[in-house]
């Protein structure tokens, strides 16, 4: 049997016996026939098929051709023409198939390209769009671009990268100021658990407890910046990131069990009056999951205290101290692989940018600068240092929340994996500092905001206090980095609190909510604007405390 699917045109202009049958039969179709010629036009694909009964007639007869209309499931149409002998079909089937053409051309009446109403693809009424191809050619441009720059910044410094690690002091743990801040925090770290131990199971006094959990997190801060002071300031970046981490955890361990040693004392008054807790405890203080494990270990509050739980939290992806976290079952090795393969090319990605282009280009600057200050050159260094600097930054952050943090939630089989969300689509400041860095938004959010809103704080002050607390982080990790005390850190990034007070009000009045202009305005301000300027003035200032020669 040959099938001819959907026919939606079959034209007919001629009388004879098998053309009457077609019509008779089937009167939605019309077939042509001339003389012994069976055409039918298959479908848009305008597929001409030819039957020519003449060249099959020494072993066809047309009184062994049966044509019948067969109705599908889905209510479409098929013509079969159907043979008595199989192999008179088989020799038709084959000439149909090195006989079939395509229509050459339409005519005038046929062809009607104006036929409904349309927009253009790139009018912003027009249904989305695919732009592949254009984001292929944008990658294109952008790769001879910096294939460019390779070569000009090779041509330039030659091969930079070289001599890395001899910038590095790594002496002995008596002579290197990090190892030496670094056991300093390990004993802070020893003596925040020893501080819940006096509280949990010798029961001091709490505003004593209370001072000497100031006095320790208060110490984190203030003795390890003054140990590192002369080290390398690469070095003491990335010791001061992990302090102020460890700064944020100890703050969050005390101020949770602090607000645990209360409710507790609350469980033991009510404990004995045979009355659900829940009676006793609203939502807001205690979630139903806490306080299950409070009336648990009510009557021997020692228990709630775990040194192994302690370092997991130490150890863990998260700033904010919780009674139990949630857990994977198992290690994936594999995965676990592909991490740590990513996160070396991150890191040698992050030097290479850095020592090969980064800091030629701040120090060529520096001297242009010195020797002739002028707005023109300003912006031409700013606009260069701008390429490099969006590298590092989507590289740091692909390398700390994709890589790094994904690699110690597996070690330690932490469940809970959403560290950032899609910050890229922002549309403003406020999304960017909600979306981009999760851990920190929730530790500023559970020991920050809710407790000024607690002391009866409105929700703008409390969010000026939040940027307060966090313009004053980024300030003392940069300036005590260099070991330089300066403010352009705390300004840039405490006075976005207004700023985007105004933004909100702005967008508004202009009725800007879903436009890319937000988007676009962010952007330019970090990547083009605020973090080049930031390098610029905090590496001169290293400059001048080192005495770079002009």
């Amino acid at each position: 049997m040959i099938k001819v699917y959907n026919p939606e045109l079959l034209i007919s202009d001629a009388q004879d016996k098998l053309t009457q049958l077609v019509r008779d039969d089937f009167k939605p179709f019309i077939l042509r026939c001339e003389q012994h010629k069976l055409c039918v036009l298959e479908n848009e694909n305008l597929i001409l098929f030819s039957v020519l009964f003449d060249k099959c007639s020494p072993i066809i007869d047309e009184a062994q051709l049966t044509i019948t209309l067969v109705s599908q499931k889905d209510e479409s149409k098929i013509i079969a023409i159907k043979f008595a002998d199989k192999k008179g079909m088989s020799y038709l089937q084959h000439y149909i198939n090195s006989r079939k053409t395509y229509t050459k051309y339409m005519g005038p009446l046929a062809y009607q390209p104006v036929r409904k109403e349309r927009t253009s693809l790139l009018s912003t009424e027009s249904p989305e769009q695919n732009f592949r191809g254009i984001l292929n050619l944008a990658i294109l441009i952008l790769i001879a671009n910096h294939i460019r720059l390779i070569f000009e910044n090779f041509q330039k410094y030659g091969l930079l990268i070289t001599n890395v690690f001899w910038k590095f002091e790594m002496v002995q743990i008596n002579g290197n100021p990090i190892m030496q801040a670094l056991l300093a925090l390990i004993i802070n770290l020893l003596s925040g658990f020893g501080i819940q131990y006096l509280q949990f199971k010798r029961d001091f006094n709490p505003r004593f407890i209370r001072i000497f959990n100031i006095a320790n997190i208060a110490l984190t801060i203030i003795i390890p910046c003054y140990l590192i002071q002369g080290s390398h300031p690469g070095l003491n970046l990335i010791f001061l990131g992990v302090q102020f981490i460890v700064f944020m955890k100890l703050i969050s361990y005390a101020h949770f069990l602090r607000n645990t040693y209360f409710y507790i004392q609350r469980i033991k008054q009510v404990q004995n009056k045979k009355v659900s807790l829940d009676n006793f405890f609203a939502e807001y203080e205690v979630n139903g999951e806490n306080l299950k494990i409070l009336e648990k270990y009510a009557q021997n509050q020692s228990k709630i205290l775990d040194f192994q739980h302690y370092l997991y939290f130490l150890a863990a992806p998260t700033l904010c101290f919780q009674l139990s976290y949630l857990r994977t079952n198992s290690i994936r090795k594999v995965w676990l692989v592909k991490r740590i393969i990513e996160y070396i090319f991150v890191i040698l990605f992050l030097l290479i940018i850095w020592f090969q282009y980064t800091e030629p280009l701040v120090e060529n600057t520096y001297k242009m600068l010195s020797k002739a200050p002028t707005l023109m050159v300003l912006v031409d260094r700013l606009l260069k240092l701008a390429i490099p600097n969006t590298y590092m930054w989507i590289a740091l952050f692909y390398g700390q929340f994709q890589c790094f943090l994904n690699i110690t939630a597996e070690l330690l089989r932490f469940a809970d994996r959403e560290f950032y969300k899609d910050w890229w689509n922002c549309k403003n400041l406020e999304e960017y500092w909600r979306l981009w860095n999760l851990p920190v938004h929730h530790w500023l959010v559970r020991h920050i905001y809710f407790p000024c809103l607690k002391s009866g704080m409105s929700r703008t002050v409390s969010n000026m206090i939040v940027f307060l607390v966090s313009a004053l982080g980024h300030e003392y990790i940069v300036s005590a980095s260099i070991g330089v005390i300066e403010a352009w850190a705390f300004v840039g990034m405490f006075a976005q609190a207004p700023f985007m007070l105004m933004q909100k009000k702005l967008e508004k009045l202009l009725k800007l909510q879903d436009s890319q202009l937000g988007n676009l305005m962010f952007w330019m301000t970090f990547c083009f604007i605020g973090q080049p300027i930031m390098i610029f003035v905090y590496y001169f200032r290293y400059l001048e405390k080192i005495g770079h020669p002009i």
